[in-house]
């Protein structure tokens, strides 16, 4: 009796869906050519250009001067900023790269010391710096859903900073002199992640963040030496918007 049951409720459950679906009880079967929604609004290759505008956050930059011998350091402040900058890139279907030149505008920082410099001191270090970074990029789209592309990105390149003079508020018994500002090429990279909307087949926007290494920059000089840094890092929020140029 069991080897005549199996093949019967087998073939039962096999025609019991289509005749159902065929009397309207229940929904047609989902098409197994659709991957979780997955657009290819992304594959072909093109050449484009991209323009962004972005906020730097304000934050602790990991400065660490030593503008005066014998007087330590007691924190850091980077104020907000703001940046902007283009590039000129190459899309192959899911894989982007381009080369980008941006601005960063001249941002507060001040350092608050105290210690011995020939008697005594404390006070705040204070003045402003910008940047010129130039990088190669490179992003990888993840996937398109309705016209949303999430993507990682990372670079590669250098950076120009611009050092205003530093000048000392506070007390000062001794060789507490303001310091000169300086200007170098420091090798600088990035990374990041954002998501991009399709506005039509050639535009899409662009929301990002960013994290700038901006490298090991000297801020000036004083009569008693340099002022030394550790790396300058930069967060960033940026839009961007992208044209297609085929």
């Amino acid at each position: 009796m069991r080897r005549f049951a199996l093949p019967l409720l087998a073939g039962l459950a096999a025609a019991l869906p289509q005749t159902a679906a065929r009397a309207g009880l229940l929904p047609p079967l989902p098409s197994l050519d659709q991957v979780n929604g997955l657009d290819n609004a992304q594959s072909g290759a093109n050449w484009y250009l991209r323009g962004s505008a972005g906020v730097s956050l304000p934050g602790s930059p990991g400065l660490r001067p030593f503008a005066i011998p014998g007087a330590g350091t007691r924190g850091e402040d980077l104020k907000t900023g703001w940046s902007a900058g283009g590039a000129f890139g190459y899309q192959w279907g899911w894989l982007r790269t381009d080369v980008s030149l941006d601005y960063l505008a001249a941002r507060d920082f001040s350092e608050r010391f105290a210690g011995t410099c020939g008697k005594a001191c404390a006070g705040t270090l204070g003045g402003r710096f910008s940047a010129v970074p130039v990088l190669a990029n490179v992003y990888y789209d993840i996937g398109t859903w309705k016209g949303l592309t999430p993507y990682l990105g990372a670079g590669l390149g250098a950076a120009r900073l611009q050092w205003d003079d530093l000048k000392l508020a506070g007390q000062c018994i001794g060789p507490c002199p303001s310091a000169s500002g300086r200007n170098a090429w420091r090798f600088t990279w990035q990374v990041g992640a954002g998501l991009s909307y399709a506005v039509t087949e050639k535009i899409s926007v662009d929301a990002d963040y960013r994290l700038l290494n901006l490298g090991e920059a000297g801020a000036g000089s004083t009569a008693k030496g340099n002022i030394a840094a550790d790396t300058i890092w930069d967060n960033e929020l940026r839009i961007s918007l992208r044209y297609k140029l085929n």
